[in-house]
């Protein structure tokens, strides 16, 4: 193994570690909605801040991926993106305290935004990564080396959810949140300099395409009806993103019902953190032996049980492990999805098959939480929960229904 590689190879190792419990801080599924909830934020207003992390990728992704496809070398520009948009929301980061001091409907209205153009810059991370990821990793390493980072990652940042509990608990509003948000950000900056780094990616060759933004998105019908096996791949992926959705909303269905508090908040990142690990750790080495499909096979089962035990049991303890196994349901689905578009994929297509799946299933991701959020105001939280659990059965019989995928890269 020659020292490039080896340093390439650390260098993604740590970005997954590093993302990983920057997230943990900025986490759409425990710090965020606890944080609207205290703010006295509506059930929509909490969805909608789910669907921006849907909403900003699928506006942005083909302006990025049109980029990709007319760029040789992807790393520098991808490092450029990643900075602008990390110090963007740590501006906000920083007035914190000064918005608090206004009014809680301005902090929920600047948070927003924030949020949201946060998400138009996540709309890079796909079509960059994964069109720098096989220049730099082999096939036969890449579920491996994702799956121990993300385990390793996830170690380290059960500490992380320990420490948020502490801070919700221990410093007043709006510090502990300045603190929260802080650390994440600059974790996140540190992954910025982590990419710098990474060294001698080759050059792709490449056909200057000047495509518009609406014959992009025209475009998606004409990809899926010539790859009937990607379309398939499509409509279990799109199962699996609503499938998770019910993830958005254990803490919050816990905060309502059983009046969780800070100390619960972190006992579910700690939950999530844990779950990541021991998934990422086992999912990756049955993707490297067995293939993907195998774990997206499990991944649904575990998206069905956790269906079967939010919805007959009650209980602190149930939503626990209803999380847990909704945590590793979305653990396998992160992991196997973009990769199984790469195997299946020819390198030259790779960004269009990759976006094409990203429009598709954040378009419903998107439509399916700002709809969620009304449903559990008027109704309550069931209907999410047997919608989730209709999906996962759906993923399931989809993926069993998949054949075994060639090897394109």
């Amino acid at each position: 193994m020659s020292k490039v590689y080896k340093r390439n190879y650390v260098l993604i190792f740590f970005d997954s570690v590093l993302f990983v419990n920057a997230m943990a801080f900025i986490s759409i599924n425990t710090v965020i909605p606890y944080f609207l909830n205290t703010l006295g934020a509506s059930t929509f207003l909490i969805s909608l801040a789910s669907a921006l992390t849907s909403v900003g990728i699928f506006i942005t992704q083909p302006i990025f991926a049109k980029m990709v496809l007319n760029e040789t070398k992807k790393l520098g520009t991808f490092k450029k993106i990643l900075l602008t948009q990390r110090i963007i929301f740590l501006i906000f980061v920083i007035s914190l305290p000064l918005i608090s001091s206004i009014s809680n409907s301005l902090m929920i209205i600047l948070f927003l935004l924030f949020w949201g153009i946060f998400n138009l810059f996540v709309g890079s991370y796909v079509p960059f990564y994964t069109s720098i990821m096989p220049k730099l990793i082999p096939s036969h390493q890449r579920g491996r080396i994702m799956g121990f980072a993300g385990g390793f990652g996830n170690c380290i940042a059960v500490l992380a959810s320990i420490l948020i509990g502490i801070i919700l608990s221990k410093i007043a509003y709006p510090y502990n949140y300045t603190l929260i948000f802080g650390i994440g950000t600059i974790i996140l900056l540190l992954d910025v300099l982590d990419f710098h780094f990474m060294v001698h990616e080759p050059p792709d060759k490449i056909q200057s395409k000047n495509i518009s933004y609406l014959k992009y998105i025209m475009e998606i019908p004409k990809v899926l009806k010539e790859n009937k096996r990607f379309s398939q791949m499509v409509l279990g992926f799109s199962f699996f993103i609503v499938a998770v959705i019910s993830l958005t909303y254990y803490s919050l269905y816990a905060i309502r019902v059983y009046h969780a508090g800070a100390r619960e908040i972190a006992i579910f990142t700690a939950i999530s953190m844990i779950i990541n690990t021991l998934s990422s750790l086992a999912f990756g080495i049955i993707a490297d032996r067995y293939g993907y499909r195998y774990v997206l096979l499990f991944s649904a089962l575990f998206g069905v049980l956790a269906g079967i035990f939010i919805l007959l049991l009650n209980g602190l303890l149930i939503i626990y492990i209803a999380f847990a196994l909704s945590t590793a349901c979305l653990c396998g689905y992160n992991l196997s999805n973009n990769m199984l578009i790469i195997k299946e994929s020819p390198r030259s297509e790779l960004p269009i098959y990759i976006s094409v799946n990203l429009m598709i299933t954040l378009l419903i991701s998107s439509l399916t939480l700002l709809i969620s959020g009304v449903i559990i105001d008027k109704l309550s939280f069931t209907p999410i929960f047997v919608l989730s659990l209709i999906c996962s059965l759906g993923a399931l019989i989809t993926f069993i229904n998949y054949k075994n995928e060639p090897n394109h890269i």
